[in-house]
């Protein structure tokens, strides 16, 4: 099966549907020793609180979730 139309990711950038997302995330290395580090994705959604979803649900142990207030524009 052939597609009829694909949206590329420079069309999602340029109609403002990608969102950087970055995520706090813990790890622990050995038992009693935990440290954070952060993940940063970018997501297409149409909304900030759809992209802030997704990255909920895909990282659901996370510490904090930090969206920006924009859409990103150019390609990261």
């Amino acid at each position: 099966m052939k597609p009829d139309m694909t949206v590329s990711w420079d069309r999602h950038l340029k109609n403002g549907n990608v969102w950087g997302v970055e995520v706090e995330l813990s790890m622990q290395d050995t038992p009693g020793d935990f440290y954070t580090y952060n993940v940063k994705v970018y997501v297409v959604a149409p909304t900030q609180a759809l992209a802030q979803y997704i990255v909920a649900t895909m990282y659901p142990d996370y510490e904090g979730i930090f969206i920006d207030d924009e859409p990103t524009r150019t390609a990261p």
